[in-house]
């Protein structure tokens, strides 16, 4: 039997959003960046910026860990992918995306549920 066609409701647009945002938003800064010597230029003038990408990488590391537990938990396809993709990609447009993904696997499991209740009930009724 065919799997139920998931609907696209606000939330997966809320995150589409966001996510599409998030890329545009970092790459139109990360062109202003020198590379690589200017950013190590940058972290090494004062304690603020050092502080502030500590920040980021000690929280990237529990929510990406949180992407690919959950990846697993719903079954989605490639739940380690998000562990090479957060390097080269912004978190700002990689996050809300695993949301979006999220959402919908989650809706694809409520719609199966929903499909296997009925195909029982109606079992049930024929009898």
């Amino acid at each position: 039997m065919a799997a139920p066609a998931v609907p696209v409701i606000g939330l997966q647009l809320f995150w589409a959003f966001w996510s599409i945002v998030g890329l545009v938003a970092v790459a139109w800064a990360s062109l202003h960046v020198g590379g690589t010597r200017a950013l190590l230029d940058e972290l090494s003038h004062g304690w603020g910026a050092f502080t502030i990408a500590l920040d980021l990488l000690f929280v990237a590391i529990p929510v990406v860990a949180f992407m690919v537990i959950e990846s697993y938990r719903l079954g989605m396809r490639w739940p380690w992918i998000w562990v090479p993709l957060i390097i080269p990609l912004p978190g700002a447009f990689l996050i809300p995306l695993f949301f979006l993904l999220r959402e919908r696997a989650l809706l694809h499991i409520r719609a199966q549920e929903d499909l296997t209740l009925q195909e029982r009930q109606s079992g049930g009724n024929a009898r």
